[in-house]
């Protein structure tokens, strides 16, 4: 039975939503897994910053932004909390008195009182002006779709899951592919908090069948499989997502699961040029340096590393203590086995030395004879 052997790196807990922000360059690179976005890229080119360590998806009218129900600081597809409440602050100075013109700017303060952990009730009462500018401009106008996904994300991070299926149910019936397949994401983590792991993959994947190309979804069942040692769903999972350490060092622990240390090997050299001190990589890495290649030294100096770098949960730490103590004791014995096969060598080849005849040829005078004497004939 397979086995994971490094610790899972992240479950399917990111949530997003798409608005508009102010023109902000990538920040750190954090956050946590799988999303639940509704990114409307048709309404624009689609393009992405460019860049490692961007943290914001760019569209020519949105930008989307993610963040961590877990608030887990070791992946790449978080936006800074600090950077999230900076940017609810200047919007907020800037909708004193909101028009229907600046509808996606109000969305975009939703979502970024979301990132900042405000909770659901202020961006409730974001959404209430909006209605109002809604139905200023039109009495029968409905709550835009995609400010009704930041109210189901809001809701799932305070945990009212009632108020979240209302208006996740909504959203199901939207004609837009992709605000859907962000509420059966979001109806997921739902069953997943809840404990209700084999709901929560089949709505992901009811997600996948809507859109193929759903990342937030494909995320969420990558890693839900790597966590359980499937690797080759997690693998089927992973494939044609952007590069990202992220996406690849759930990669290096599927080809670790499926006993191929040498590609394994190769991913962690890529992701380690990107991101030296990324203790998820470094730590996997060293477990196939150790298990895969038996390389006992340079795993070892890999986990060194690990207690070197700050930052990261304590338990990667720990694991990596652990594994130096079975890895030294391994190299101890190894050493000592070394050391016994030398002598051993050594002597079986002094017997050989003294049996062994003169170069020249002669024979050697007998045991005592002066050394200039010839042998008696």
């Amino acid at each position: 039975m397979l086995r994971i052997s490094s610790p899972l790196l992240v479950l399917g807990l990111m949530l997003g939503s798409c608005a508009t922000l102010q023109k902000t360059s990538g920040g750190d690179d954090k956050g946590g897994s799988g999303s639940a976005s509704a990114d409307n890229d048709d309404e624009g080119d689609g393009k992405k910053s460019s860049g490692p360590g961007d943290d914001l998806y760019v569209s020519s009218n949105y930008q989307t932004l993610t963040y961590s129900l877990s608030n887990n600081s070791l992946t790449s597809r978080t936006i800074n909390i600090s950077k999230a409440k900076d940017l609810a602050s200047d919007l907020e100075g800037k909708l004193a008195s909101p028009s229907v013109k600046d509808r996606k700017d109000m969305i975009a303060l939703m979502a970024a009182k979301r990132l900042a952990g405000e909770g659901v009730g202020p961006v409730f009462q974001v959404a209430k002006k909006l209605m109002v500018v809604e139905m200023k401009e039109d009495i029968r106008h409905e709550m835009p779709e995609v400010a009704q996904l930041e109210l189901a994300l809001a809701s799932i991070h305070s945990r009212q899951f009632p108020m979240a299926e209302h208006w996740i149910n909504k959203l199901m019936s939207s004609k837009n592919e992709k605000t859907k397949a962000a509420a059966l994401t979001a109806r997921g983590m739902i069953a997943m908090i809840d404990g209700r792991l084999p709901e929560a993959v089949a709505l992901w994947n009811e997600a996948i069948n809507l859109r193929k190309d759903y990342e937030p979804a494909r995320l969420n069942i990558g890693f839900t499989a790597l966590r359980y040692g499937d690797y080759k769903t997690a693998k089927a999972m992973f494939a044609g997502l952007p590069d990202d350490f992220f996406v690849t060092t759930g990669l290096i622990q599927a080809e670790r699961l499926a006993d191929n240390p040498k590609e394994a090997a190769q991913l962690c050299a890529s992701v380690l040029e990107k991101k030296k001190n990324y203790k998820p990589a470094l730590f996997s890495c060293a477990l196939n340096e150790y298990q895969g290649l038996g390389n006992l030294t340079k795993a070892r100096t890999e986990l060194e590393e690990i207690a070197k770098t700050d930052g990261g949960p304590t338990s990667i730490d720990e694991r990596a203590y652990l594994v130096i103590g079975k890895l030294e004791k391994e190299i101890r014995e190894q050493q000592a086995k070394e050391r016994a096969a030398a002598a051993a060598r050594q002597q079986q080849a002094q017997p050989a030395a003294q049996g062994q005849a003169p170069a020249n040829g002669q024979q050697q005078p007998p045991q005592g004879a002066p050394a200039g004497a010839a042998p008696k004939q």
